[in-house]
């Protein structure tokens, strides 16, 4: 007797399933379908050729590497190859330092307060040689423009060799230190 109410209360629910299913089919099945061209994109997730190395990067992990970045125009570079006669290209580096809002003017949001944070997507990118150049181009570019606030305070225009022993941009891409 148990087996049999067993067996309807298994019969019962496998009917009750499949009561707000409503079966679709077009026909297709997988082994008509068409077949993927690896060769036209090898790498569908990755970013688009022609990007020139730009990399989906989030906020706090530039921060870190512009809190480094601005750190490097008062105090001695952290850098893997420091230039070995440094010297502040700033002014004044004690009371006239470089800061976030010099270069980012948008006032709806404070870059002043995002804190440097080291995550292991920053140690991924200081190993990218072509980003690093890319974004600290990019840094020394807005760091010398008239455009920006922190020209003002610079004795001298920056440039790579300022705070590295030979201009990353000239070293091969295949360094990965």
């Amino acid at each position: 007797m148990k087996a049999f109410c067993l067996g309807i209360i298994v019969l019962l629910v496998m009917t009750a399933c499949s009561q707000n299913i409503e079966p679709v089919s077009n026909g297709d099945r997988i082994e008509n379908a068409p077949k993927v061209d690896a060769a036209a994109n090898p790498r569908p997730l990755a970013t688009p050729e022609g990007a020139a190395g730009e990399v989906e990067v989030p906020p706090f992990v530039k921060a870190y590497f512009m809190h480094m970045f601005v750190e490097a125009l008062y105090s001695v570079p952290g850098n893997k190859h420091p230039n070995p006669n440094w010297s502040s290209p700033l002014k004044d580096p004690v009371n006239n330092r470089v800061w976030c809002t010099d270069c980012h003017t948008d006032t709806s949001i404070d870059f002043g307060k995002i804190p440097k944070q080291r995550s292991p997507m920053n140690e991924q990118l200081e190993n990218n040689h072509e980003f690093m150049v890319g974004l600290m181009t990019k840094w020394v570019g807005r760091l010398n423009s008239d455009e920006f606030g922190a020209k003002a305070k610079l004795k001298q225009p920056v440039t790579c060799t300022t705070c590295h022993a030979t201009d990353p941009r000239q070293e091969p891409q295949t360094r990965r230190q």
